[in-house]
């Protein structure tokens, strides 16, 4: 068996997976955040809140970037090139409950795969300057799963309780 150690990436490449993913991450909070708005503002706030934890951790990776002399890509670029809007749905808001639930689990996933995403990536690394910030992000990516997982969890269990679901 190959030791993971062995496929270390770059110190450049390193932080910019780590930047390029949580990016992507909080672009994604953004858009649920404001795809919930108008239907559950409770889920909105809650969406609003992880993003801004992402802002943090994107915070955090320029600081690391900075000690050790590396470049991250632009924000503006990347802010072109991405994109909250999910482009396979006919409604960009969520506008009943079947609808809620499939964007909940959905996020769901994609919180588990960020998670997992970030363990490999520590896992990977060899870069002592980078492990106390990809070890913070794994515990805090384990916990965003895990909140997200409950939100996903209390509004299924909420909506049964009012009878709205199906």
């Amino acid at each position: 068996m190959v030791s993971l150690a062995v496929l270390s990436p770059l110190p450049q490449d390193q932080i910019t997976l780590a930047y390029s993913q949580e990016t992507r991450e909080l672009y994604r909070y953004r858009g649920l955040a404001l795809c919930f708005l108008p239907f559950d503002p409770p889920v909105s706030r809650l969406m609003s809140a992880i993003g801004m934890e992402c802002e943090h951790r994107i915070f955090n990776l320029h600081e690391v970037a900075k000690q050790m002399e590396l470049v991250l890509p632009s924000t503006i670029s990347q802010l072109r090139e991405m994109s909250f809007l999910n482009k396979n749905s006919r409604h960009f808001f969520v506008l009943d409950e079947t609808m809620g639930r499939q964007v909940l689990l959905d996020a769901e996933e994609a919180a588990e795969t960020s998670h997992t995403f970030f363990s490999r990536l520590s896992e990977t690394n060899a870069i002592p300057e980078l492990q106390q910030l990809l070890s913070t992000f794994v515990a805090q990516k384990y916990s965003e799963y895990h909140v997200v997982k409950e939100c996903r969890e209390q509004w299924k269990n909420a909506l049964y309780a009012l009878g709205c679901a199906s």
